[in-house]
C-alpha cells in the first residue's frame, strides 16, 4: 500500500503553509526532536537516516553527530528548499519510507514528528528495520493523545463554535501512534528489540496565529475554503482572548529501540 493521499497533501496542499510558518514551527518542535536526539546519542563515524525530515534542521544536526545523514521524505517542494541548504555530509531523497528499497544499512534511524502518517504502519517500520544494520538504534518523538495537547484543544475549541471539525484521532496523521502500548508492539513485531515508549512534556510555544496553521483546526480551516479563511481573523482573536498567561501543554513520546541482530 503506497501513502498515495499522504503524497498529495505534502506536495500540493501543505507545502505552502510549512513554507511560511517555518520558523515558528521549528521553534516549536525543536526542544521535542532535541530530547528524542539525546536518547538516541548519535556518535561520530554512523550513518543515520531522518524519516520526515522536512526541511533538513534533524537531519543536518544529526550530520553534525555522525559525520553523515541522509534525509527522507515525500516532499519535494520542502526537499527542495533543505538540498539548497545542504551542508557537507548531509544528502536527501525523495522517497516513501514504508515502500523504498533502501541500498544503505543505517546505524541510526530517527524521525521528529515524521513518521505518524504511513498508512500501513507495520509495513513501514519493518521496512526501516530492514534498513537499519543489526544492533541499529532507532529513535523518535511522536504525538500523545489530541485530547492531552493543549494547542490542539484550545484552538478546536474556539473553531467549533463557528464550524464542525472531525476527531483528530482518526487515520494516519498527526496523533497516530499516541497509544503508548499500542506503538510499542508495532515496533517489536516489527523486529526492534529493547523497545521504550515514554511520555514526554514541553511546553508548547506559539502564539494564536500559529495556533491556526497548526494540526486539526490548519485542515478544518483549508477544507472550508474561503468560508474558512473568512473566519480566520475572527477565529485568530477569539483564541488570542483564551490564551493562557503560560506556555501551552504539549504531550509527546519518545521511542527507543535497537534493530534485532
Amino acid at each position: 500500500m503506497a501513502n498515495t493521499e499522504q503524497i498529495r497533501v505534502w506536495n500540493e496542499v501543505n507545502p505552502v503553509r510549512w513554507i511560511a510558518m517555518r520558523r515558528p514551527f521549528d521553534r516549536a518542535l525543536r526542544p521535542f526532536g532535541r530530547a528524542a536526539m539525546e536518547a538516541l546519542a548519535p556518535r561520530p563515524g554512523e550513518l543515520a537516516l531522518d524519516v520526515g525530515c522536512g526541511f533538513g534542521e534533524t537531519t543536518i544536526e544529526l550530520a553534525r553527530a555522525c559525520g553523515a545523514a541522509i534525509g527522507i521524505d515525500v516532499s519535494e517542494p520542502m526537499l527542495a528548499i533543505a538540498r539548497a541548504e545542504a551542508p557537507p555530509g548531509v544528502s536527501y531523497l525523495c522517497a516513501d519510507a514504508q515502500t523504498h528499497a533502501f541500498e544503505e544499512r543505517f546505524d541510526l534511524v530517527f524521525s521528529r514528528f515524521g513518521i505518524m502518517f504511513f498508512e500501513d504502519r507495520a509495513a513501514a517500520f519493518a521496512n526501516l528495520r530492514r534498513a537499519m544494520s543489526p544492533g541499529g538504534r532507532f529513535a523518535s518523538v511522536v504525538w500523545g493523545a489530541a485530547s492531552e495537547n493543549e494547542w490542539v484543544q484550545l484552538p478546536l475549541r474556539v473553531v467549533r463554535r463557528h464550524m464542525p471539525v472531525p476527531d483528530p484521532s482518526t487515520g494516519p496523521g498527526p496523533f497516530s501512534l499516541s497509544d503508548p502500548a499500542a506503538f510499542s508492539r508495532l515496533l517489536s513485531a516489527s523486529g526492534f528489540v529493547d523497545v521504550s515508549v515514554r511520555p514526554l512534556d514541553l511546553p508548547f510555544e506559539g502564539d494564536a496565529t500559529f495556533l491556526m496553521q497548526a494540526g486539526p483546526v490548519a485542515a478544518a480551516l483549508r477544507e472550508a475554503g474561503a468560508a474558512g479563511e473568512a473566519l480566520r481573523p475572527i477565529l485568530e482573536a477569539e483564541l488570542r482572548a483564551e490564551l493562557p498567561p503560560r506556555p501551552l501543554k504539549a504531550d509527546a513520546l519518545v521511542a527507543l529501540g535497537r534493530a534485532a541482530p
